[in-house]
């Protein structure tokens, strides 16, 4: 008969606690992961131009419907979302092209109490790009052609990616570059592709919660 150490089945038990403990951390994980986070859908408020704007000035925008952050904290219809302009460019000082770039930072929850957020806009409309232009429809989408060739990693859309307000995620304004920073300071650049981007009332953004 086979003789094993001592300790033998001590090491083994604690080893089918340790996998099991790794297996559940795991699928906790996996479950935390594949939670949502909240997505805004909100109106700007102004006007907000690259083509005068400078970096420090107020971007807002009002709620469209009420949510729950994933704290639980409730944001009632009608809340802002307000951030700052973090770096700015108008045709002329970028010889055709401009770019705005901006942070929300902070949202208005029940009692108009500001909570802090970190937030990217992954979705703008109604002003949808022709198929021919930039945008979710845009040819050169269509054709697989990567940021159009104009700059790395920006987004002009993704054709088919309807949600419930029927605004595909990746949407732009026309002829307007959408980009993330998520990985570094959570910014959101648009970028005016011969011609400058422009903000107002009748733009509706959709904001990513991190």
């Amino acid at each position: 008969m086979r003789r094993f150490p001592r300790n033998f089945f001590a090491v083994v038990a604690a080893a089918a606690v340790i996998s099991v403990g790794c297996s559940v951390s795991t699928i906790a994980q996996s479950l935390a992961a594949a939670t949502p986070s909240p997505v805004i859908v909100a109106r700007i408020l102004g006007n907000l131009s690259s083509r005068d704007a400078k970096v420090g000035d107020l971007i807002a925008a009002k709620t469209l419907r009420a949510f729950k952050l994933q704290d639980g904290t409730a944001i009632p219809k009608g809340s802002k979302i307000v951030g700052k302009v973090a770096a700015v460019q108008s045709r002329k000082e970028g010889n055709g092209d401009s770019l705005l770039t901006f942070r929300f930072d902070q949202i208005a929850a029940t009692g108009g109490v500001a909570v802090p957020i970190h937030a990217l806009v992954v979705a703008i409309g109604p002003a949808m790009a022709p198929r021919n232009l930039f945008g979710a429809n845009s040819v050169m989408r269509r054709a697989g052609t990567s940021s159009s060739g104009v700059e790395p990693g920006l987004d002009l859309g993704s054709p088919g990616a309807r949600d419930e307000d029927d605004i595909p995620l990746g949407s732009t304004l026309q002829g307007v570059g959408l980009r993330q920073h998520m990985e570094t300071d959570w910014t959101t650049v648009l970028r005016g592709i011969k011609t400058e981007v422009d903000l107002d009332s009748d733009v509706r953004v959709k904001v990513q919660l991190k």
